[in-house]
């Protein structure tokens, strides 16, 4: 017991404060020992449960690029490495959540990582007195951190804290069969994950974080709601009213939030917005699962998370770099940023076109599995066509706002800006890019090891030589891209 504690908390956790020492007067040194605490993580993989596990290897993959990603953002913005140890504290806390074995664990981990991303909404009160970031941190405490706690502690409440501290999550015993009681706990994890409707905190506190802030609350603090969500299911509840409140919540949330993100000319509004339809088609997947017990709507909310946390974690990273170098979050003004870096144009262009569905991204598999799940219970109830209907117009909208996001790249031919002076801004180009390709990494990951029996993605085999193919043209496809981009610039 005290091994385990100490190979799932304890090194990862000396690890991180060891390297943020070292961050002062050998930043190379500490970046290792940052980067090391997460791999550490990676002992808690191949674990039963496919949902967890691909949400711990996300998650370590998003900790190592955001941990180079923030140095260089943290010293160009603020001129310092303040941010730096909050960022990782933030991804531990969200990681030792996902890779909590007992309820006590996780509601611990969960309130810290809650109370982290409240002081980074608020960092740039803080560090410069905006009254702003404070009003949109207030709002994520009353909206967003109260009703969550008042879920876990129901939980707990229910639970009895010797269950709680020696049961392993997924046998806790369980009984939330009264309808009040289910509501709360629901309602509070819709919350967390800006699910209607307890959503429009998401918005504001999204915007006004410093970007890797961003990054990691719209890329993977909201998929702590949602993994709430997907442990419910295991639990003795009235799976009836769950599926009900989740579908009505998620559908009506998928369409508003697509929506709203459509008519957004603020690049990180834009990307909040749209991270509430993203989460919300996640719990319809849920929902239907429990409805039905298909397990093919596990499989494609686990792809679709993966895919969503890789997408939105390079887009605000995307966004954190306009912002440095143009000193701009408004698209009608921008539209020039190809020209200062290509490679932050390509790696844009590549995470756009992943959570659409470019094959092989893992966006590709997720709106395969999502599809395919959709249709092979069609026949059995009207409620899978209006999802059907649902799903195909969120992912319309979804290319709307993706065009126009992207037109702060490339829209109209404004004068070079120079490139000098810039300094550590343009390091953070290579870091987009690092997580716009993982998305097409990630696919072949799960391939492998769905072929070595770690996994019973069974529909992925039968799409292998397709994923071959499309590899090799994917290759084809960037290299064509990074020289059209550079054409453009030089014509």
């Amino acid at each position: 017991m005290i091994d385990s504690i100490v190979m799932r908390f304890v090194v990862p956790m000396t690890l991180m404060l060891i390297g943020n020492l070292f961050m002062a007067r050998r930043i190379i040194y500490g970046s290792i020992l940052r980067i090391l605490s997460f791999l550490s993580l990676s002992i808690n993989l191949w674990r039963e449960d496919l949902f967890n596990s691909m949400l711990v290897a996300t998650s370590i993959v998003i900790g190592v690029v955001l941990a180079l990603y923030t140095t260089s953002y943290s010293r160009s913005k603020y001129g310092t490495l303040t941010l730096v140890p909050i960022i990782d504290l933030l991804l531990l806390s969200i990681l030792f959540t996902f890779i909590s074995r007992n309820l006590i664990e996780l509601v611990t981990f969960w309130l810290l990582g809650e109370l982290l991303g409240f002081l980074l909404i608020a960092y740039d009160y803080i560090y410069k007195g905006d009254t702003i970031s404070m009003a949109a941190a207030i709002k994520y405490l009353l909206f967003s951190m109260v009703p969550t706690d008042i879920s876990l502690f129901i939980l707990l409440a229910i639970t009895g804290l010797t269950e709680a501290f020696t049961t392993p999550l997924k046998s806790l015993s369980l009984f939330i069969t009264d309808p009040i009681v289910l509501i709360l706990i629901l309602f509070g994890f819709f919350a967390k994950a800006a699910i209607f409707p307890l959503h429009f905190w998401l918005p504001d506190a999204h915007s006004v974080a410093p970007s890797p802030a961003s990054a990691i609350l719209s890329g993977l603090m909201v998929k702590m709601g949602i993994y709430a969500l997907y442990m419910l299911s295991f639990y003795s509840i009235d799976r009836a009213l769950f599926s009900s409140i989740v579908l009505f919540s998620g559908l009506l949330t998928t369409l508003y939030g697509a929506m709203q993100a459509s008519l957004q000319r603020d690049i990180k509004r834009l990307l909040a917005y749209s991270t509430t339809s993203e989460t919300s088609i996640i719990a319809v997947l849920i929902a239907l699962y429990v409805m039905s017990g298909d397990i093919l709507f596990i499989e494609a909310s686990t792809l679709y998370t993966v895919a969503h946390a890789i997408y939105k974690v390079s887009m605000f990273m995307d966004s954190g770099f306009i912002e440095l170098v143009a000193h701009e979050r408004d698209i009608r003004r921008l539209g020039y940023i190809y020209r200062i870096s290509p490679t932050e144009s390509l790696a844009t262009l590549l995470s756009i076109m992943a959570v659409l569905g470019m094959p092989p991204s893992i966006g590709f598999l997720a709106k395969v599995f999502m599809f395919s799940a959709i249709s092979h219970n069609i026949t059995y109830s009207w409620i899978y066509v209006v999802v059907l209907v649902i799903a195909a117009v969120k992912v319309s909208l979804s290319i709307v706002y993706n065009i126009i996001y992207f037109k702060a790249h490339m829209d109209r031919r404004e004068p070079m800006m120079t490139r000098l002076g810039l300094g550590d801004a343009l390091q953070l180009q290579k870091y987009t890019l690092m997580i716009s390709i993982s998305s097409f990494i990630f696919t072949f990951t799960i391939y492998i090891l769905n072929c070595m029996r770690y996994t019973e993605l069974m529909l992925l085999r039968k799409l292998s030589y397709l994923l071959i193919i499309s590899m090799t043209m994917f290759v084809a496809l960037i290299y064509m891209l990074y020289n059209l981009i550079r054409h453009n610039i030089r014509s």
